[in-house]
């Protein structure tokens, strides 16, 4: 297995700084999607008729966020590679359907599923599987 050019103690504290980075920042990031969530699905920020899609584009794109982020963060508790990639793919499924939002700090929301990531591919290289 190729070192990845770390000391043993550096990258053990590397991967318990992404842990807690990823464990932070995805609670933080899930808390607030759920409470926005719940805000538009039983309050009445959308007006009297509740929430409505005009076009099937903006259901996807509900769908990928929030929904999909909201899924793969809750999944990346327990499985990281799963829902890391399931983050990044919603989000990038929500890009292509929202070009406008690629230029803004929208990215953003998917740092946790980067840290999460990260933490997986340095805990394969540090202690393999076999």
């Amino acid at each position: 297995m190729p070192s990845i050019g770390l000391p043993m103690n550096d990258r053990s504290s590397s991967l318990r700084l992404l842990r807690g980075l990823a464990l932070i920042s995805g609670s933080l990031v899930l808390a607030f999607l759920l409470w926005m969530l719940v805000g538009h699905l039983v309050g009445n920020a959308n007006g009297p008729q509740g929430m409505r899609f005009s076009s099937a584009s903006e259901r996807a794109a509900f769908l990928f966020f929030p929904v999909c982020t909201i899924v793969g963060l809750a999944l990346a508790y327990r499985w990281e590679l799963p829902g890391g990639v399931l983050v990044l793919i919603s989000l990038a499924g929500l890009f292509a359907l929202r070009p406008d939002l690629l230029p803004t700090a929208f990215w953003l929301w998917g740092l946790p599923a980067v840290f999460y990531l990260g933490h997986w591919w340095l805990g394969r290289r540090i202690a393999p599987h076999t």
